[in-house]
């Protein structure tokens, strides 16, 4: 089905008492998982409209992303990894695990949904299965922290770290743990030297469907705007910069089935979610939120998406927004008779 990029329609607002900063469709679209400051996993049933939590955790959440057989897998800030089995009536703990010795930054899953990898603050990056959580096998690890990971075809992931001034994209081949090559992102860096800092940093990463495109997300410099950069995948060239109005954080971008590219970002006591055109800079559709967006999940089907947001005054968030929205369908682009195209010479 395709969809009018331009025309989100909210189908409600899911209050809940804690900033929100991920979330995650099961991969049957019927669940959404999200998660924040808080040690409960919030759900939202779609067909019923209804909340309520799921319990596990140990600390605040960091990541939520769906996987195969009906998982979500969500990580904290104590190193812990959890599968939520989404098949049934309501989602149910398959699998818990202590992954990391410590706070797990940033969870990635495979495109098949079979490989996890999950990256923590000290530089540790760890591969393994999505059946039971098992871990496969550690890269090399990094000097900084692990901010954003992703699966790249042909066996690929990418890590993106904090290193001050110049964050980095490093490519692994999975199957020698060796690295093909490092790019330093200094654009997305928000050092300041006056703290010794860095405020900024890649915040998230995503591939597009055809796996030739990377999206990294962050603010470009100090003072914004919230931006996200696309990098050929073999080449490591940066292809362009999608540019928000906003001066903070561009936090997460997914790619929809249909081609555009969708954006959250935020700044102090504000946000928007973006839809984009990626092969032209061009913004199609910007929708403000009413606090920061920190995260945004499309629906398996591509008719819906979610979006995450952290409330209250200024930069003293203390509740959050969970928002779900429909698309329009696209209007139908008619068929000329063969009549009409058949005969293209002269009479």
């Amino acid at each position: 089905m395709t969809v009018d990029p331009a025309k989100p329609t909210l189908v409600a607002d899911y209050r809940h008492d804690v900033p929100l900063h991920c979330c995650a469709f099961d991969p049957s679209g019927r669940f959404v998982l999200a998660g924040g400051r808080d040690r409960a996993v919030l759900c939202l049933d779609v067909a019923a409209g209804k909340t309520f939590r799921l319990e596990g955790h140990e600390s605040w959440v960091t990541g939520a992303v769906r996987a195969a057989t009906g998982l979500v897998l969500t990580a904290d800030f104590s190193g812990r990894v959890i599968a939520w089995d989404c098949g049934g009536e309501s989602p149910k703990l398959r699998w818990n695990l202590a992954a990391h010795p410590h706070s797990v930054q940033t969870i990635a899953v495979s495109a098949d949904g079979r490989l996890l990898a999950t990256g923590d603050r000290e530089g540790v990056v760890r591969v393994g299965q999505v059946a039971d959580g098992a871990c496969t096998h550690a890269l090399a690890p990094l000097e900084h922290p692990v901010t954003a990971l992703a699966f790249l075809p042909g066996g690929r992931l990418v890590t993106a770290d904090r290193q001050p001034k110049k964050p980095r994209l490093k490519f692994w081949d999975l199957a020698t743990g060796e690295a093909l090559r490092t790019i330093d992102v200094p654009q997305l860096s928000a050092y300041r030297r006056v703290e010794d800092i860095e405020w900024g940093g890649i915040r998230a990463l995503t591939v597009s469907p055809d796996g030739g495109t990377l999206v990294a997300c962050g603010s470009h410099d100090y003072a914004g705007p919230a931006a996200a950069f696309l990098f050929d995948v073999e080449t490591g060239e940066l292809k362009r910069r999608l540019a928000s109005t906003l001066k903070g954080f561009c936090y997460a971008a997914e790619y929809h089935a249909d081609g555009f590219l969708m954006t959250a970002a935020g700044d102090v006591g504000k946000g928007e979610f973006r839809a984009w055109d990626p092969g032209k800079d061009e913004s199609l559709a910007t929708s403000a939120t009413a606090g920061p967006s920190t995260d945004l999940d499309i629906a398996p089907d591509g008719h819906r998406f979610v979006v995450t947001q952290t409330t209250g005054k200024g930069s003293y968030p203390d509740a959050g927004t969970l928002s779900l929205f429909a698309w329009e369908q696209a209007p139908a682009v008619a068929e000329l008779p063969e009549s009409a195209t058949a005969n293209t010479g002269n009479p």
